[in-house]
């Protein structure tokens, strides 16, 4: 049974204060890492620390592969090398050459002496690729066979090999002597296939791989288009180097969606655990795009102060009345265009993250979205105007003809505008290769609403101006 996680949270509270670690270690030893983990999570940082530094090497390497990845590494530069060395080696490799990052380089060489050496090697081979590619997220441990081996051959190697060799058994390489990928067999064709079956008579010839520099995210894609569980990662010569596992690839997009979900939010920085940043950090990373779109709204002030201050005042015929209806109808129409241009930059941010279309699909998505806005449009725009000219209460606003066709040609027109901003931002941004989550939901609508202002106000001065008001 599970214990309850706020019990927890006030025991490990109380054992972080401890100060015979033996207790400690007895009172915690017949809890479940996942548990443990979870109940870290929600208490202060100290007390995660201090429990950590209280268990033995081994449970402290296996509670803190249960933490999340940000917290785990704040922690390790406080914790003793016996238990970092014993964490940096149970840790998967794409995590572990992550953890370099977090340490010194002189403690990150030191680990790898103690470490067993056939893991430091692969560390140090997997750092000489490029960061950020398929050589460092894929791990070299996966299951080889020779062309004449035989499918009894196969599973015996599976059944006599320790499970911590092999990160996964589905697939079954098939390499040469020069460790040329061959092909590849999947365990249920060496179960279903007879036992003096040949791996080269069995295996499937035409398998998927990925060069060595890809791009991680590249190689997630890949792996989700397939819907494979692992894919062959191979050099520029063709030879086989490792494997990189779906659930790695998971991670990638994961972290690549909540990257991109924050950045739509106007939120910068890292997808990191909420409850391990500080005030301080969470302030960093909203705090600069709130600059920027405080200092953006300046254009909106300025258009309202041109159109509503200004001129009004160097015109003496003006309406007052006029230009009072006319902001009453502000909210309506940069609200529904701001919304309208957040929504297609959403749309095309993810279709853009997930491959569904290229930046040389520009005016094909364009035409898309420009039929879609169209449409919409002129629906709210009909329903805007007859809402104007309706003298019902709450229902309608009971304005003038003059004002309620402004509102009828304003609404589709700022809607088209602000799809056509939507869809071409994003595209234009991944054409330069800057990340499209950078056109964020709060920037278009910012921009929007400035813009949107500037086609309101012209098409009331060209409408009323046919019926001699002027403002």
């Amino acid at each position: 049974m599970r214990t309850d996680e706020n019990a927890l949270v006030d025991r490990l509270s109380y054992l972080a204060t401890e100060p015979d670690k033996y207790i400690v270690r007895g009172e915690l030893e017949n809890q479940r890492p996942e548990d443990l983990a979870d109940a870290l999570q929600r208490c202060e940082f100290e007390v995660t620390l201090s429990i950590l530094q209280k268990l033995d090497a081994e449970s402290a390497a296996y509670l803190l592969i249960e933490l999340p990845d940000d917290l785990a590494r704040d922690i390790v530069t406080q914790l003793p090398d016996a238990t970092v060395a014993h964490y940096l080696d149970i840790l998967p490799m794409d995590d572990a050459l992550a953890l370099r990052e977090y340490l010194e380089d002189e403690r990150f060489e030191a680990l790898l002496h103690v470490i067993p050496d056939q893991d430091a090697q692969e560390i140090r081979r997997l750092l000489s690729y490029p960061e950020g590619s398929a050589g460092q997220l894929m791990t070299e441990d996966f299951v080889e066979v020779r062309p004449t081996d035989s499918m009894s051959d196969v599973l015996d190697l599976i059944r006599n090999t320790n499970d911590e060799e092999f990160e996964t058994v589905n697939y079954i390489y098939v390499l040469s002597e020069d460790r040329h990928l061959l092909g590849l067999l999947t365990l249920k064709r060496v179960i279903r296939s007879k036992p003096a079956a040949l791996a080269r008579d069995v295996m499937v010839e035409d398998v998927i791989t990925v060069p060595v520099t890809t791009e991680e995210e590249e190689v997630a894609r890949t792996l989700a288009r397939y819907g494979f569980s692992a894919i062959p990662v191979l050099d520029d010569r063709g030879r086989m180097l490792g494997i990189v596992t779906a659930d790695d690839a998971q991670e990638i997009l994961d972290e690549a969606h909540t990257e991109d979900v924050l950045m739509l939010g106007g939120v910068s920085g890292d997808a990191e655990n909420y409850l391990s940043l500080s005030v301080v950090e969470l302030i960093k990373r909203r705090l600069p795009w709130l600059a920027v779109l405080f200092v953006a709204e300046f254009l909106t002030g300025n258009v309202l102060r041109y159109y509503l201050g200004d001129r009004a005042d160097s015109d003496p015929t003006a309406s007052l009345a006029i230009l009072a209806k006319l902001q009453l109808v502000i909210p309506l129409l940069i609200g529904a265009g701001g919304n309208a241009g957040s929504q297609v930059t959403t749309t095309i941010t993810r279709a853009l993250a997930l491959g569904e279309i290229r930046s040389t699909d520009w005016f094909r998505v364009l035409r898309r979205e420009f039929a879609v806005a169209m449409c919409i449009g002129l629906i709210l725009g009909t329903l805007g105007f007859i809402r104007s000219v309706l003298k019902v209460p709450i229902i309608g606003w009971g304005s003038p003809l003059p004002l309620a066709l402004v509102v009828g040609f304003a609404l589709p027109s700022i809607i088209i505008w602000a799809a056509t901003i939507g869809s071409l931002l994003p595209i234009g941004a991944k054409r330069v290769g800057v990340d499209p989550a950078v056109m964020s939901a709060p920037f278009i609508s910012t921009f929007v609403d400035a813009t949107g202002l500037i086609i309101y106000f012209e098409i009331a001065h060209k409408i009323l101006g046919l019926y001699g008001i002027r403002f």
